[in-house]
C-alpha cells in the first residue's frame, strides 16, 4: 500500500499496519494520523501503548494486543525501533505467533513502524523475506522517498501553514541548499518562517534562503563507487560515514561495492580478449562512458587483484548476512578499508 491509499484508510483503521520505507518523516508524520483516528481523546494515556524495542518481547507485545482498552471502543499499540535485520528464526517465529492474535482483538490496532536502519524491505519486485512474513498479518505500508513535484507541493503547504508567502521557483533552490531529507527541510522551512515572521517579511527571497539555511552535502547513489573508481582514500571513507549517518542500509552499500568489483572483473576479461568499449558497453548493457571510466580505474591493475577484490566482497557478504545495520556496517568498512590496502595508490 502506497502512501496516497493509505490516506484513504486512516477513517476506518482496523487490524495491524507495518509502516517501512526510506522517509522517515513520512512514518512520523502518519504515526499521528493513526493516533488521531484510532483515539477518541478519552484516557488516551491509557490506550495508547508504546513498545520500544529495549522493552520488546513477544510477551510485552501480546499483553498489549490482548489487553482491553479503558473506557473506549479501541486502543492503539505501537512498536517502534526493532531491529529486525537481527532477529533469528526463532524470534521471527514467536513474532508470527503474536501476530496471528491480532484478529481476534478487534479493539487493538497495531502499528509497527520500521526504521529503514534496521529493516530490509527488499526491492518491489523481491520483497526481502522478513517483509514478506510480516504482510501475512499486517498491512504493509510504503514510505519512499518523494518525487520532485511531489516534494515541491510539500514544501508549498508548509510555508502556506507557517502563513508566509514563497515562490514556487524557489523549490528547487531551496532543496539544492538544504538537501531532499524532509526532517531537514521542515526544520529549515521553520526556521524561514520565524524568521520572516520576526522581521516583518511577508515572502521569502532566494537572499532570506541563503542568509538562514543551513547548506547541506548531499552524496548521489554514485559517489561512493565513484570515490572507489579513483581510489581517493579520503572521499572513499567521507562518502562511507555520510552514508552511514543518513541511515543508509549497510546491505544497499555493499551491494554496491559488490556490483562495482564484479562489474570492474568483468570488464577487464572482456577488455583483455580483444574487446573495446563500445562493445563492451553492447555486452553488459552499461553505458560507454561508464565503461571508460572502469577502464580507466583499471588501468595498470592485475586480474589477480581484482579477482581477490571480488573475493573480499564475497567474504563481506556473507558476515554482513543476518546481522544488524550497525554489525553490517563494521563488515562494509573493513571491506573498504581492504579495498583500499589492495588497489589504492
Amino acid at each position: 500500500m502506497t502512501e496516497a491509499e493509505f490516506r484513504g484508510e486512516l477513517k476506518c483503521l482496523h487490524g495491524g499496519y507495518l509502516f517501512y520505507g526510506g522517509e522517515d518523516y513520512l512514518k512520523y508524520t502518519y504515526s499521528g494520523e493513526v493516533k488521531k483516528n484510532v483515539l477518541d481523546g478519552a484516557f488516551d494515556d491509557f490506550n495508547h501503548i508504546v513498545i520500544y524495542a529495549e522493552e520488546y518481547s513477544p510477551e510485552a507485545l501480546s499483553n498489549a494486543i490482548f489487553t482491553l482498552p479503558m473506557m473506549a471502543e479501541r486502543k492503539l499499540v505501537e512498536l517502534r525501533g526493532v531491529d529486525f535485520n537481527a532477529m533469528k528464526k526463532d524470534d521471527i517465529s514467536a513474532l508470527e505467533d503474536v501476530l496471528s492474535t491480532l484478529k481476534e482483538n478487534s479493539h487493538t490496532v497495531l502499528l509497527i513502524r520500521a526504521d529503514n536502519e534496521y529493516f530490509n524491505s527488499g526491492s518491489p519486485k523481491r520483497p526481502s523475506e522478513i517483509l514478506k512474513t510480516l504482510s501475512k498479518y499486517l498491512t504493509p505500508v510504503s514510505f519512499d522517498f518523494p518525487s520532485t513535484a511531489k516534494l515541491n507541493n510539500w514544501i508549498l503547504r508548509h510555508f502556506t501553514k507557517g502563513k508566509i508567502e514563497f515562490d514556487p521557483s524557489l523549490c528547487d533552490f531551496l532543496v539544492t541548499m538544504c538537501g531532499h531529507d524532509m526532517w531537514t527541510l521542515s526544520k529549515e522551512i521553520d526556521k524561514l518562517c520565524a524568521y520572516a515572521q520576526q522581521n516583518g517579511i511577508k515572502k521569502i527571497e532566494s537572499g532570506h534562503i541563503d542568509a538562514v539555511c543551513c547548506k547541506t552535502i548531499e552524496f548521489d547513489d554514485f559517489q561512493l563507487t565513484n570515490a572507489l573508481l579513483e581510489r581517493n582514500k579520503d572521499l572513499i571513507f567521507e562518502t562511507l560515514r555520510r552514508q552511514r549517518a543518513a541511515h543508509e542500509p549497510a546491505q544497499t552499500v555493499l551491494a554496491s561495492i559488490v556490483r562495482l568489483y564484479t562489474d570492474m572483473l568483468i570488464i577487464q576479461r572482456l577488455h583483455a580478449s580483444g574487446m573495446g568499449k563500445s562493445q563492451i558497453a553492447s555486452a553488459i548493457n552499461m553505458h560507454e562512458f561508464r565503461v571508460g571510466k572502469y577502464l580507466s580505474s583499471i588501468s595498470g591493475v592485475s586480474e589477480k587483484k581484482l579477482m581477490r577484490a571480488v573475493e573480499l566482497c564475497a567474504e563481506a557478504d556473507v558476515k554482513s548476512k543476518s546481522s544488524s545495520n550497525v554489525t553490517a556496517y563494521i563488515a562494509v568498512e573493513r571491506l573498504v578499508s581492504a579495498l583500499c590496502a589492495l588497489l589504492c595508490r
